[in-house]
């Protein structure tokens, strides 16, 4: 009878011992995939934001490069087209990592310099009426 008794109690200990490892392990995969999907998103989201910056960053490129023959008209709807960007990029802003946003911090002291630069040559430039439909999705 003592046979028996040490006998159940090993094959229970071993069946708990097989469910446990086989429930950890499911458990650790179910882990590692919830992480480096989130991973994948964050990764994704920061690409996209980079991206956008830096089509952003060409278009006050090119921009900035016609100020100086822009007439006053031209650059008016210049203006009103950049913060119309402006505001749709500042929509998505908070989620950006510190690179990207630090990227966004000198872009718009590049435009600022422009504007500087076109105001001292063409003076104050009446603001041209702009839509601005920008809803910000929080996630």
């Amino acid at each position: 009878m003592n046979f028996r008794s040490t006998y159940k109690s090993i094959a229970f200990a071993s069946l708990l011992g097989t469910f446990t490892a086989a429930c950890s392990q499911e458990t650790a995969n179910d882990v590692n995939q919830g992480i480096n999907e989130a991973q994948t998103e964050v990764t994704n989201e920061s690409v996209e934001a980079n991206r956008d910056i830096e089509e952003f960053e060409a278009w006050v490129q090119d921009r900035s490069g016609r100020a100086e023959t822009a007439t006053k008209e031209e650059w008016a709807e210049t203006r009103a087209e950049y913060r119309r960007r402006e505001a749709e990029l500042e929509a998505e802003s908070a989620d950006w990592d510190q690179e990207t946003r630090q990227a966004w911090d000198e872009l718009k002291a590049d435009w600022n310099e422009t504007e500087n630069t076109v105001r001292e040559r063409l003076g104050e430039i009446d603001d041209v009426e702009v839509d601005v439909d920008v809803e910000r999705q929080n996630n």
